[in-house]
């Protein structure tokens, strides 16, 4: 509705996985190579925390991208939802391309997977992305990652020759806790690196990132705006995506050329579910203490 009154090609503010959009900060930079090396040096797994909103899914979006294009290793992502270590050793099987929907037991998963690493040509190496990993609550699933990192590719003469699988678990600040229940899968995983919101400077370059992306004037938003929005959203890009949008909208309707604190304080009221108004104007009332 807006686009073309602020000289936009298309929605600068989606909240979708586009690699185009992506913004990243130094953290997100060195989690994406920290990731990329596991995976290219044949490492086990690592494990990518974070508040939601953040850009997890944005890095592991690049990351596949990369992967992907290298062509090195076979890419299996899944949002993971609360299912079996059967249902989920069924899901990355089908990946692979070996289809058998009769898999009721972790075991026959196994077995299938042996079976493929018998034969090069079916089995290379693998990395398994699980996102939203923070749901796993089943010991028997952590078991199965756990036996995923037991196996090894063999060489032409049936010698191991480097892991199979490369894991990566994505999900929300407390997935750490929850894995030091298995302390055997947490030390088969090399890496744990946290994505923190984005600071102030951050929040401001992010937004004149997406609006350049989508052709508009990256100006759009003045200063104070973008520090009102800042405090508001915490640094969490998902939060910063649903004001902004909502700002667009309400400058269209005002007919005004940029976006000042005014029309961003009401687009934040429009925005924010309560607990994020509560929060925004508890550190309002920091600052002017």
């Amino acid at each position: 509705m807006y686009l073309e009154y602020w000289n936009l090609r298309e929605d600068p503010f989606q909240n979708v996985e586009d690699t185009r959009f992506a913004y990243l900060s130094d953290q997100h930079h060195e989690g994406l190579a920290r990731l990329v090396y596991l995976v290219q040096n044949r490492r086990l797994g690592g494990v990518l925390t974070g508040p939601y909103g953040v850009g997890k899914t944005m890095v592991l979006q690049l990351l596949a991208q990369q992967l992907q294009s290298e062509g090195q290793t076979q890419f299996v992502k899944m949002d993971y939802i609360a299912a079996s270590s059967a249902a989920l050793a069924r899901y990355l099987l089908s990946a692979m391309g070996y289809a058998e929907d009769r898999l009721t037991q972790v075991n026959e998963a196994m077995d299938a997977i042996r079976i493929l690493r018998k034969d090069q040509r079916k089995l290379t190496h693998t990395t398994l992305v699980l996102d939203e990993a923070q749901a796993i609550r089943d010991a028997e699933v952590y078991h199965f990652l756990h036996l995923l990192t037991n196996m090894s590719l063999l060489d032409g003469q049936g010698h191991p020759s480097g892991a199979a699988f490369t894991i990566i678990l994505s999900g929300y600040d407390d997935m750490t806790t929850l894995l030091a229940t298995d302390e055997s899968l947490c030390q088969r995983l090399q890496l744990f690196w946290q994505l923190e919101p984005l600071d102030a400077r951050q929040t401001l370059e992010y937004v004149q990132h997406r609006i350049r992306v989508a052709g508009g004037d990256m100006w759009i938003f003045e200063s104070d705006a973008l520090e009102t929005l800042h405090n508001a959203a915490n640094g969490i890009p998902r939060k910063i995506n649903n004001i902004c949008d909502i700002a667009l909208m309400l400058g269209y309707a005002a007919n005004v050329r940029h976006i000042d604190r005014a029309i961003m304080e009401q687009a934040i009221e429009d925005a924010l579910l309560p607990v994020d108004k509560y929060k925004a104007q508890g550190k309002d009332e920091e600052i002017t203490q």
